[in-house]
């Protein structure tokens, strides 16, 4: 082997032990349980973060299993880190905090609005103080999470009513949802729906969904009309 393509390998090593080791700390896992999970010694695991050792492509499925990541996020050279682009987010992250505050205090005022519950009769369940609760629901303080959820079941709802859907990080969120959701159909769905030919079907599923029930019963019986 040249001397160029064994470098070339030692590269390609050192960035899927920084993928590997980065994708184990976000997941929370110890090196030593990764170890167990495949059967290795700690030492040739860590050997993986390294970039010393190189490991079989079945080893990395099961780590991305482990760490609840697309095994394609080894093959490239962007940490989870950077695709969630934290330095464009540590910019913004005052505005959006700012933002947040307000959408989530008017969210809970219309929940208690909608629930018929007055201040006062939330004063009343929670032991909560008026003005505290009216500073929050004008988004003028953010609450800890433990009276924020405390507020919002008294108003007659609960904490994923006030979650970020919208936004870099409602939409990171939304997509470890969708992705959880997918994970969970049947391998038979899941392999009609990456079929790039049966996208033609799946388009049309769609748009049917958005019809009301007359425009679906007209159709219905423009079919019926076509087969006899």
């Amino acid at each position: 082997m040249g001397a160029n393509v064994q470098e070339l390998f030692q590269i390609k090593n050192r960035i899927l032990g920084v993928l590997i080791l980065e994708a184990r700390q976000a997941s929370s896992l110890a090196a030593s349980e990764c170890a167990d999970l495949l059967g290795l010694s700690e030492a040739d695991y860590t050997g993986f973060e390294a970039g010393k050792l190189s490991p079989t492509l079945p080893q990395l499925e099961v780590l991305a299993f482990a760490f609840k990541v697309p095994i394609k996020h080894f093959w490239g050279a962007e940490t989870l880190s950077d695709e969630r682009k934290l330095g464009d987010l540590k910019d913004r992250a005052p505005e959006l905090l700012m933002v947040r505050q307000k959408i989530v205090g008017l969210t809970l005022r219309q929940i208690r609005e909608k629930n018929g519950w007055t201040v006062a009769q939330m004063t009343e369940k929670t032991g909560l103080d008026a003005n505290r609760i009216e500073s929050v629901e004008r988004g003028a303080i953010a609450i800890p999470i433990s009276e924020l959820e405390l507020l919002t079941r008294a108003a007659g709802g609960v904490l994923d009513d006030l979650v970020d859907d919208r936004g870099p990080v409602g939409n990171w969120l939304q997509a470890q949802q969708d992705f959880e959701a997918f994970s969970k159909l049947s391998p038979e769905i899941r392999a009609f729906v990456l079929r790039p030919i049966n996208r033609s079907y799946i388009d049309l599923a769609v748009k049917l969904s958005d019809m009301k029930v007359d425009q679906l019963r007209g159709i219905a019986e423009g079919i019926l009309e076509i087969t006899f």
